[in-house]
C-alpha cells in the first residue's frame, strides 16, 4: 500500500498552514526569537483588556498568528468531556508555571463554561507573580440545537455569563474564541438524536427560532451570521470566530455569502491526513487548523500498530538523549503537529498527563528533521489505518555462550517463557528484539543455574550479552 500522509502533510509543513509565516520552521528551535503580538493586514486585534500592564511571555506557550491578527497558543487542553467535578481542578493545574497552558477547549454542550472560569480564578491565584496579568484563551462552542441565527445568540450570550466570573478577574486577560460545532445534525451519526434533542431543549430556546434539523442546509448559515453580529459588536469581546467538523462544501458556502471569515476549523486527527482538499482550501483562505482527538485517535492501542510505535518510541529516545525529562511517543506526535503550526487541544483526565501534554513540555522537544517529519506521519497514518509500517525498527543483541552450553528464554509479559535458541560453548546467536524486553540463560545441564538479562538497549542499537554460568 503506497502510504499517502505525508503528501497531505505537505499541506501543513513551513509556509503553508496559515500562522506559520510566524511560527516558522526556526520558531522552534531553541535559539528562535519569540512571536511577537501585531495587527495583520486587513484584520484588527480585539479584546485589549491590560492594554500596557506585563503580559505573561509567549516563549514556552508558543503561539500562532490567525488571519484577523490575534494570537493563539498552538497547545490547548481539551475539557469538554471531563466530568464537571474534575474541571476546576483540571484547568487550575494546567495554568502553572511548570506547564503554561494557556488554552482551553471547551463548548456550549458540555455545561461546564462556569467551571473553566472557576478553575482559571483558581489557578491565577497559585501563580507567581502578583503583578502580572495572564492571558488565557477559551475556545467554546454552539451546539448543533442552537443553530438557526437567534438560537446562536442565545448560546453566545449563556457561554458569555458562564465565563464572566473569569473575565471579571483583573490578574486574567480572558480570550473567547467561538465556533460552530456542527454545521447539522446528522442521522447516520449513531450517538446524534435529532428529533429527540429538540425536545429536551428549553423553552426559551425552542420558542427562539425553528428546529435546525427542519432545515439542515440553512440553519448554520442563520448561526454565522448572528458569530459574525457578535464578533464586530462592541457587546462582546471576541476573539475569532470559526466553525468545527465543517466539510469542504460547507466552508465554501460560507465564503460565498459570509462577511467575515472562519478564522479556525477545529477537525478530527483523521482529517487532517485524509481530506487534503480540505486542507488545501484552509491554506489558500488563511483558515487556522485545530485539531482535536490526537492521542485517542492514534496512540490508544500502540498494539494496532506495533511497528509504527516502535518507530516513534525510537524518535523519542533520541530526543530525550538531548533533554533533560524523558520524551514520550505521544510528545513526539503532539510536538510534530505543533512544529507545523496546526494547533492541537488533547484530552486527558489524569493529572500525571498534564505535564506530559502541557505547552512548556512540549516546547522543550527539539525540532525534527524532514525524515523525523515524514516517519511521524507514516507512523500516524499507520495507526489511523490500521495498516502497519512493513519495517519494524529493533535493538541487535548478541548472546555469547562464554563458559558452558546454553538454553536462551525471552520471559513473557504474563510471566511464562518461550525457548528461542540452543547456544553451543564458545559459540553466539544474534536476536533482534526490544528495548526493555526480558530474557533468561540457563546453564543446559542445570537449569537451577541461571541469569536474568534486561535489554538496555535502544532501538538501532547493537548489544551484547557474555553468559559466565
Amino acid at each position: 500500500m503506497r502510504r499517502r500522509s505525508f503528501l497531505s502533510v505537505a499541506l501543513v509543513v513551513c509556509g503553508l498552514v496559515p500562522g506559520i509565516q510566524e511560527v516558522s520552521c526556526q520558531f522552534w528551535s531553541r535559539g528562535a526569537k519569540d512571536v511577537e503580538k501585531g495587527d495583520a493586514e486587513g484584520g484588527s486585534q480585539k479584546g485589549v483588556k491590560g492594554e500596557g500592564k506585563p503580559k505573561s511571555s509567549s516563549r514556552d506557550h508558543p503561539e500562532v498568528k490567525l488571519s484577523n491578527g490575534n494570537m493563539m497558543p498552538l497547545v490547548g487542553l481539551g475539557v469538554g468531556n471531563l466530568q464537571h467535578y474534575m474541571v476546576p481542578l483540571m484547568v487550575a493545574g494546567a495554568i502553572q508555571d511548570d506547564k503554561k497552558t494557556r488554552l482551553f477547549d471547551t463548548s456550549h454542550i458540555s455545561d461546564n463554561e462556569h467551571l473553566v472560569a472557576e478553575g482559571i480564578n483558581q489557578g491565577i491565584e497559585r501563580v507567581l507573580g502578583q503583578d502580572r496579568i495572564v492571558t488565557i484563551h477559551v475556545v467554546t462552542k454552539v451546539w448543533y440545537t442552537y443553530l438557526g441565527y437567534e438560537r446562536t445568540k442565545i448560546s453566545i450570550r449563556e457561554s458569555f455569563e458562564s465565563l464572566k466570573e473569569a473575565m471579571d478577574n483583573p490578574r486574567v486577560d480572558v480570550k473567547v474564541h467561538i465556533l460552530l460545532h456542527w454545521p447539522r445534525c446528522y442521522e447516520n451519526i449513531s450517538w446524534m438524536s435529532c428529533s429527540e434533542d429538540e425536545t429536551r431543549m428549553p423553552d426559551h430556546v425552542r420558542s427562539a427560532g425553528p428546529p435546525p434539523h427542519e432545515d439542515k442546509d440553512n440553519a448554520w448559515k442563520g448561526s454565522w451570521k448572528a458569530l459574525e453580529e457578535a464578533y464586530l459588536s462592541d457587546e462582546y469581546s471576541i476573539e475569532s470566530i470559526g466553525v468545527a467538523n465543517f466539510h469542504l462544501k460547507d466552508m465554501k458556502e460560507i465564503k460565498e455569502s459570509a462577511t467575515v471569515q472562519p478564522h479556525i476549523l477545529q477537525i478530527n486527527v483523521w482529517s487532517l491526513l485524509y481530506d487534503p482538499l480540505l486542507m488545501d482550501y484552509c491554506h489558500k483562505h488563511g483558515v487556522h487548523v485545530q485539531v482535536y482527538n490526537v492521542l485517542n485517535g492514534i496512540l490508544t492501542d500502540p498494539e494496532r500498530a506495533p511497528n509504527a510505535y516502535h518507530h516513534l518510541q525510537k524518535i523519542a529516545s533520541d530526543f530525550s538523549e538531548e533533554n533533560i525529562e524523558e520524551i514520550t511517543p505521544a510528545q513526539v506526535v503532539l510536538a510534530w503537529l505543533v512544529q507545523h503550526g496546526v494547533s492541537i487541544v488533547p484530552r486527558t483526565s489524569r493529572l500525571s498527563r498534564l505535564q506530559e501534554n502541557s505547552a512548556l513540555a512540549l516546547s522543550s522537544v527539539p525540532a525534527l528533521s524532514d525524515s523525523q517529519v515524514e516517519l511521524v506521519a507514516h507512523s500516524v497514518e499507520a495507526f489511523l489505518s490500521g495498516d502497519d509500517l512493513e519495517e519494524d525498527i529493533h535493538v541487535k543483541v548478541t548472546f555469547h555462550a562464554t563458559t558452558k552450553d546454553t538454553f536462551l528464554y525471552w520471559n513473557r509479559h504474563d510471566g511464562g517463557e518461550v525457548r528461542v535458541a540452543f547456544i553451543k560453548q564458545g559459540e553466539s546467536f544474534n536476536e533482534m528484539t526490544y528495548p526493555n524486553h526480558s530474557f533468561r540463560l540457563y546453564d543446559a545441564r542445570n537449569k537451577d543455574h541461571f541469569i536474568e538479562y534486561r535489554v538496555a538497549a535502544k532501538f538501532g542499537e547493537h548489544e551484547h550479552v557474555h553468559a559466565e554460568l
